[in-house]
């Protein structure tokens, strides 16, 4: 029944915390009944949708790891919640087994942002004002919208918010027609957002013109890729082409000031399209740390840190020694201090390749794999508060610059110069040369596919990228093959157990499917 404790609680008693601005009180339970008076409250219903969306991925952790381990990109390292079974993808049409709660929280927030949606007609407040809070919370429901339909297909859409019992029952719609939807709310939202540049200081965290255009984009190309329908190509290269026209974002010049881990004032900065806000504080702080690679507790790490998942030793094999990615993306030695006095180093400890992920390693690695420092924050107040603050991108100016390589490449039947710049100023920061001239359609794609994975490992993007360019099955065949022929802790005597394709989708969580007697369950999956 989580489905319906979801999509209640949402709307009769939602916790209305605030995003990012540090210095607000956070609301009490409120009933909608009784609320949405005036802009103010109505700003902080709204917060309350940001809130829900970083809430579901504070839950990201396993979002992130689940994915990203069916992939070629990630291995598991500790077995907690089965993890080695997911990576040779064991059992994957057992609608019990599963655990990426996305469908739950995508709910909810979908809820909350109704609720704004639904309620904010009634409010007496500047019309303007009231347009662009519709299209905040549009852009945040199509962004959950698009999360759903890449892992379940075709979803329930509910006509407006939920406060009780009735309306549960919502059949599924299309795929097409969940595309449409989506779609229909980003175009609104480049209608009524402002730039990124338009916003304040405080507000510059809140969804932008820029970060529609470039969802939008990512919407586009997957959906040419999914449905075969080229014309997409087109439309996805031209919204992107506006994003990097506007001239509101660039690239960093360091790699390493994307991090927290490198760089603790680079929050929603030049690269940013579109982040997940956190915060040292209960409630608002970010656990994903907690599974990219280290297992130790060290103060001068930050934050304790387990070893659940990890980016794969055959993914760190393929980086460049020059690519400034590798230093800048990996954890793979640290020393171990006295505790209270941090410059007694007690032992360095460093992760080798050639340990072939038993741990503790040679030098005293505690996991099977580096740590991937996108999401560590490893700052004195991180270790004694227990609450890491480093943030967490869902778009990035990197990103959309490969998306628009890709999209004008398979609209024009192979790479322009425009296609080229836009890959080699993101091979270019990371102190790699330009791609050669000359190259096909399919050539320029494939190495456009390897850049995506040295640039956005850790991210949430690659296993969506696998499955609709086709590439899912043969890339995890050929992975755990490896892991098997070299002997690769967690990949011995595990041989792949189902080949997915393209059209693999999860299966909806049981207790979902059981609380809505609507819903039509996803078809069993045919390995490939």
């Amino acid at each position: 029944m989580k489905f319906i404790k979801y999509i209640i609680l949402s709307c009769t008693v939602l916790i209305f915390s605030h995003c990012t601005d540090l210095t607000e009180v956070p609301y009490t339970f409120l009933s909608p009944n009784n609320y949405y008076n005036n802009a103010d409250e109505l700003s902080t219903a709204l917060t309350g949708v940001y809130d829900g969306y970083r809430d579901a991925f504070d839950g990201y952790n396993k979002y992130v790891m689940y994915l990203e381990v069916l992939t070629e990109f990630g291995s598991p390292a500790y077995a907690k919640d089965n993890m080695h079974l997911w990576n040779i993808w064991s059992d994957m049409n057992n609608a019990d087994k599963m655990v990426i709660t996305n469908w739950d929280n995508a709910y909810d927030v979908i809820n909350r942002a109704n609720l704004v949606i639904g309620r904010g007609p009634n409010v007496d407040m500047d019309e303007n004002l009231r347009q662009r809070f519709f299209a905040e919370a549009r852009f945040v429901r199509a962004a959950t919208y698009f999360n759903l339909v890449r892992m379940w297909g075709g979803v329930p859409i509910p006509e407006s918010f939920t406060e009780g019992l009735d309306g549960l029952e919502i059949p599924r719609e299309s795929f097409e027609a969940t595309y449409e939807y989506i779609i229909a709310d980003l175009e609104f939202c480049i209608q009524n957002l402002p730039k990124k540049s338009e916003y304040s200081s405080t507000d510059v965290w809140r969804a932008s013109k820029g970060a529609a255009q470039s969802l939008l984009g990512d919407v586009y190309l997957t959906y040419a890729d999914m449905s075969g329908d080229a014309s997409y190509y087109s439309k996805s290269r031209d919204v992107l082409k506006d994003v990097i026209n506007s001239g509101e974002y660039d690239l960093e010049p360091d790699f390493k000031d994307l991090w927290f881990w490198w760089n603790t004032d680079n929050k929603n900065g030049v690269e940013s399209v579109f982040e997940i806000q956190f915060a040292g504080l209960s409630g608002q702080h970010n656990n994903n740390h907690v599974m990219f690679g280290v297992n130790i507790t060290e103060y001068t790490l930050g934050c304790y840190m387990y070893r659940r998942f990890h980016p794969s030793i055959q993914h760190y094999y393929t980086y460049s020694d020059t690519d400034a990615r590798k230093e800048g993306t990996f954890l793979t030695k640290f020393n171990t201090t006295e505790k209270g006095n941090p410059s007694n180093i007690l032992d360095t400890l460093v992760w080798l390749p050639e340990d072939k992920g038993f741990y503790p390693g040679t030098r005293g690695w505690k996991s099977a794999g580096p740590g991937n420092v996108k999401f560590y924050d490893r700052t004195p107040e991180s270790a004694t508060l227990k609450k890491p603050q480093a943030q967490m991108y869902i778009i990035r100016y990197a990103d959309v610059l490969l998306n628009f390589a890709e999209a004008e490449n398979k609209a024009n039947g192979g790479p322009t110069a425009d296609a080229y710049n836009a890959v080699n100023a993101v091979r270019n920061r990371s102190n790699l040369e330009n791609l050669d001239a000359g190259l096909s359609m399919q050539e320029f794609d494939n190495m456009l596919f390897r850049e995506r994975g040295w640039e956005l490992v850790g991210e949430a993007k690659l296993y969506y990228d696998e499955i609709r360019t086709d590439r899912i099955g043969e890339n995890v065949k050929k992975h755990v093959q490896y892991g098997n022929n070299e002997g690769i802790y967690m990949y011995v005597d595990a041989p792949l157990e189902f080949v997915p394709s393209k059209d693999f989708l999860f299966k909806i969580p049981q207790y979902d499917l059981d609380s809505n007697p609507a819903l039509v369950q996803n078809p069993d999956n045919v390995s490939k």
